[in-house]
């Protein structure tokens, strides 16, 4: 059964070509009878053999140039290849109609090289044997006064750039064995008429839209296509493919069932169609760009395709019959429309089905209607469309592009996924008691949805059910037990450039599967596990409990009020961006599962300098599990690389400040890598002075203690510190560097002249 394009299958026995791609019935196709394999395998092992004997011409060892004449006017330049078959390089004519000779001294000639018959000015056709299979570039270029062209039926392929500059070309036969056709066939400007080859199987959607050809023609062999002199047909015409000839008025053919995607799209000055009454499916953009003004659809209509009438400007009225059952998003949107009923028969209707054309979906003028006597959708006053389900009704749009509130039909069990997608001006939702479920995305993007009442009979919420909504309160009722992933993420807190709107989540306390901690909302996932759902950033201190093992997406993704979080090394699986915050977190605590040099836990302070930012940003939101080692790895990176980005910046860190995190990182070394220490020890040596010169400005002893007992402060510098010290005297910490001189290092060398 072939594919149609838009996503139904319709009993199309005839058909042989597939919507939307046009392409050639499946060798699989349990329809398909063994003649119609058999020749669909012949042609396409032609068509194959045909592309690699062009392939082995361009490679074939070329003679020596030759001239040949052939008594008709024309000169012939040309090579041998391989000594069996001819290459045509060069032609002398005076002649209008030019006929390519199909043999030079008894070879065949299978091939025209590159400008072979450019820049013939009193040629006006001409004609390809059937005996060539390539053809170079550019090889009719600027024959100024070309008006016909018959390409090979051997030859597979098509490039329009042979005919560049030929402003006069009206008239091409196609090669025979091409099988697809684009919009490039109208490069020349100046086409009247083309006739299809006997392989063409497969029409680019929409390739006519620029065409300004009088006629259209399938060569009679064709087994896929066939025409009426204006449009393109399958070979039995249950499927119109394409229009190729533009009018103002056409009648489709009677044995019609279906109109492809793209089929008139572009005719702008196509004002009437008339279709049979057996037409079942019109395709995705069927109609679009035309210049219909109306529309009357047969009974047998069925479906109606994405964007079918899109932005026909000038569609006033329509008449969609009684046997319609699908429309697809967009189909009127754009057009002059000021009222639409849809028939009582309809059972599925896109969103929206028309935009931008004036249409009024709610209240008592509301200009769309759904016929009554419909028992699959419900359109109510708030323009608000359900399905009706064995289960209660289904929201599944809401149609009403205006609509700031919506209070959810009573009989409601379901909001459908995408319900209210995007919806631009939706600011408070009521949902009815007996609503059980939300579906994936139903509100996501409402970026004005503010307030949501949810009833205790919820059980489900989809995932991004509110993603990038500005919901500010939320309840977990006690039946739900399920939470999809990023369905709490609202407004800017994906991206982190703004702060969560939500900022209070309550949890009924008998809910047996979520439960509330300060600052976050914890899932229970089984086995005493749970799993951190969101942060509500309501709090600057966050303990996570020992029982996570799990952070969902996004979770702290921008949170800017925590200041101190709790975590434990149990956390096995961060998600996207799960701890992404978006602030300066003043400590991180991780408890270890094993002790580590001693430690059973670290406390993490990064700097608050902008490339600490960056570290910090790197460290909680890349990881997808609470890595300890990386943590770590990326304060030491912070601390090391102590300047700011900017040169100019105040932003960096201080040379006190960061001799006193790199000693206290030494003293508890915990996951300190080798490259991260010695990075550490070139700063403390090298700046040994400074160093010790800001401590005696500090007036920290303890720091002169630390670097003495690290040997950074030692025999071999001591004398030279207490100089550079005592330079700035410094009187308090330079005695004490000499007692640690005397006791330290057993020397009174510089105490007996050093002037205090």
């Amino acid at each position: 059964m072939p594919d149609l394009g838009v996503g139904l299958d319709l009993d199309l026995s005839k058909l042989d070509v597939c919507f939307g791609g046009f392409t050639p019935m499946a060798l699989s196709d349990s329809n398909a009878s063994r003649e119609q394999v058999q020749a669909a395998e012949e042609r396409a092992r032609a068509r194959r053999e045909s592309l690699e004997r062009a392939a082995r011409l361009d490679a074939s060892r070329e003679s020596d140039l030759r001239s040949f004449d052939d008594g008709r006017g024309s000169t012939w330049a040309y090579v041998v290849l391989d000594d069996s078959e001819v290459r045509i390089v060069g032609c002398d004519t005076r002649c209008e109609s030019l006929r390519i000779p199909s043999e030079i001294e008894g070879l065949p000639v299978a091939a025209l090289a590159a400008d072979s018959c450019a820049h013939l000015s009193t040629v006006t056709e001409i004609e390809c044997p059937d005996t060539v299979v390539s053809i170079g570039l550019c090889a009719f270029r600027f024959d100024g006064n070309l008006k016909r062209v018959v390409l090979p039926r051997r030859l597979a392929t098509y490039d329009s750039g042979w005919f560049r500059g030929c402003s006069k070309l009206e008239e091409l036969v196609l090669p025979g064995e091409l099988e697809r056709l684009d919009a490039s066939l109208f490069d020349a400007e100046s086409l009247r008429v083309v006739r299809i080859g006997a392989a063409a199987s497969e029409l680019a959607p929409g390739m006519f839209g620029k065409s300004r050809l009088e006629r259209i023609e399938v060569d009679p062999e064709n087994p896929f296509l066939a025409s009426d002199g204006l449009a393109v047909y399958d070979k039995g015409k249950a499927a119109l493919l394409a229009l190729a000839v533009p009018c103002e008025r056409y009648e489709v053919a009677s044995t019609c069932v279906g109109v492809a995607k793209k089929a008139f799209c572009g005719f702008s000055g196509l004002k009437d169609v008339t279709l049979p009454a057996g037409i079942e499916v019109i395709g995705p953009f069927a109609f679009a760009h035309t210049g219909l003004v109306f529309f009357r659809a047969p009974r047998s209509l069925a479906h109606i395709g994405e964007r079918a009438f899109f932005d026909a400007k000038s569609l006033r009225e329509v008449d969609l019959g009684d046997g319609l059952k699908t429309v697809a998003c967009h189909a009127f949107t754009s057009t002059a429309l000021r009222e639409l009923e849809m028939p009582a028969s309809i059972e599925d209707l896109g969103n929206p089905v028309a935009d931008r054309c004036g249409l009024v979906y709610s209240g008592a003028d509301a200009t769309f209607r759904i016929a009554e006597g419909s028992r699959a959708l419900r359109l109510d006053e708030q323009g608000a469309l359900y399905r009706v389900c064995d289960d209660g009704l289904h929201l599944v749009r809401m149609l009403d592009p205006e609509a700031r509130s919506l209070v959810v039909d009573p009989e409601a069990t379901v909001i459908d996924a995408r319900a209210l997608f995007k919806h631009g001006k939706l600011e408070a939702v009521e949902l009815p008691e007996g609503l059980l479920r939300i579906e994936d995305e139903a509100f996501s993007g409402c970026g004005g949805l503010s307030h949501v009442g949810v009833p205790e009979s919820l059980v489900h919420i989809g995932s991004e059910a509110f993603y990038e909504t500005a919901i500010e309160e939320f309840r977990i009722p006690r039946w739900l037990t399920e939470i999809g992933p990023r369905a709490l993420v609202t407004c800017g807190s994906r991206h982190a450039d703004a702060a969560s709107t939500l900022r209070h989540v309550e949890v009924d306390p008998d809910n047996v599967r979520f439960r509330r901690e300060p600052g976050i909302v914890l899932e229970r996932t089984g086995e005493g596990r749970d799993r951190v759902v969101l942060c509500t950033d309501d709090v600057d201190e966050v303990r996570v409990p020992e029982t996570v093992t799990e952070i969902a997406p996004y979770a702290f993704n921008g949170v800017r009020n925590v200041k101190r979080l709790y975590l434990s090394e149990a956390v096995r699986n961060v998600g996207i961006r799960g701890l992404a915050v978006g602030c300066r977190l003043e400590l991180i605590h991780i408890d270890l599962e094993d002790s580590v040099c001693g430690e059973t836990a670290v406390d993490v302070r990064f700097p608050d300098t902008d490339r600490s930012r960056q570290q910090m940003m790197l460290a909680l939101g890349v990881p997808d599990f609470v890595n300890v080692e990386a943590i770590m790895g990326h304060y030491d990176a912070a601390v090391v690389n102590a300047n700011s980005f900017d040169a100019e910046s105040s932003r960096g860190m201080e040379l006190y400040e960061q001799a006193a995190r790199i000693l206290a990182r030494l003293k508890k070394p915990v996951y300190l890598s080798d490259v991260n220490r010695s990075m550490c020890d070139q700063v403390l040596e090298r700046g040994i002075g400074p160093i010790c010169v800001e401590a005696a400005r500090h007036d920290d002893r303890g720091m002169i203690d630390d670097l003495v007992d690290a040997g950074y402060l030692n025999a071999g510098n001591i004398v030279a510190i207490i100089e550079r010290v005592g330079s700035v005297q410094d009187a308090s910490i330079t005695g004490y560097l000499l007692e640690v001189q005397r006791e330290r290092f057993g020397t009174r060398r510089a105490f007996d002249d050093f002037e205090l």
